[in-house]
């Protein structure tokens, strides 16, 4: 009589195939390259997130981790798609991870919690832990960037998660309650802003005359908010300008301990949309490679 163990190990090979589905929904139970759509559970809430996994990555090689915030009412997929980060992970070889906002029940659409005490915070230290658990992730160099609300969600975890987040790069940014901040550390920050920006307003105003509403929720104007992270990160002197090129110019302080830097680009014509004028996304790649997370 023939042994039945060829014919079950077929039938399981297909079980096996047809619960993977789709490519773009194959969950990385180890750490491979490709995109992935994944959830974790945390805080008794299953959360959902897009990751990405370079073709150059090998099991054995820690790697580094760029998290990527969507605005509010946005998803991960958008803004991966349209920050370019996937594309630069492919060519400078980090892991790149976009977690998805929760859908608050009274707004109706997807957001963050950027308040003090964020109830996101320890999300995505989660999710830092369970990739960190599978793959071959550097600790020392963990980085976040995000848009809008996205951004000011960077912005709370450089307040509040500096013991594992690197270095912060967050573009037009919600920077509401942001004077709440005591980072553990210095923390660099390289941070884009346009003067045209309808939906938070460069100097915290909207129309001549009037104070725009997102001047209550931004607390300080921009460039304040970038000079508040240089008095944080103890700073020394004015800010100077450190780079020019079209409508954009970046001004900065680099006089600071553990080399956290503080530099706001300032875009002429800029709007709310993530800026075209530069690369701002392989700019935001190229500071967060010069800063690891400091040992002392």
């Amino acid at each position: 009589m023939k042994s039945p163990r060829p014919i079950f190990l077929v039938a399981l090979l297909l079980l096996l195939l047809s619960a993977c589905g789709s490519p773009a929904s194959t969950r990385a139970v180890a750490c491979a390259p490709g995109s992935y759509d994944e959830e974790i559970t945390s805080g008794g809430a299953v959360r959902q997130y897009g990751l990405y996994i370079p073709a150059s990555y090998e099991r054995g090689t820690p790697v580094p981790l760029l998290i990527g915030f969507h605005g509010a009412g946005s998803t991960g997929a958008r803004f991966e798609s349209y920050s370019g980060f996937s594309s630069l992970a492919d060519r400078f070889g980090f892991i790149a991870v976009y977690p998805q906002g929760l859908t608050d029940p009274a707004e109706g659409f997807s957001n963050w919690d950027t308040m003090p005490g964020s109830t996101d915070v320890p999300v995505i230290r989660d999710l830092i832990d369970s990739l960190a658990s599978r793959c071959d992730i550097d600790p020392d160099r963990i980085y976040a960037s995000g848009h809008s609300r996205g951004g000011g969600m960077v912005n709370r975890l450089g307040c509040e998660l500096a013991d594992r987040i690197a270095a912060i790069g967050p573009v037009s940014g919600d920077y509401g309650f942001s004077e709440n901040c005591s980072p553990s550390r210095p923390v660099p920050v390289i941070a884009f802003h346009g003067i045209l920006d309808p939906a938070i307003p460069y100097n915290g105003f909207g129309l001549p005359g009037q104070i725009h509403q997102s001047y209550v929720s931004l607390g300080v104007p921009v460039p304040g908010w970038t000079a508040d992270w240089a008095t944080r990160n103890g700073c020394v002197g004015l800010s100077s300008m450190v780079f020019q090129f079209g409508p954009v110019s970046g001004n900065g302080w680099s006089n600071c301990p553990d080399s956290a830097e503080v530099v706001l680009y300032t875009i002429q014509d800029g709007t709310h949309d993530w800026p075209t004028a530069v690369d701002a996304s392989q700019m935001i790649w190229e500071f967060f490679s010069r800063h690891p997370l400091p040992h002392k």
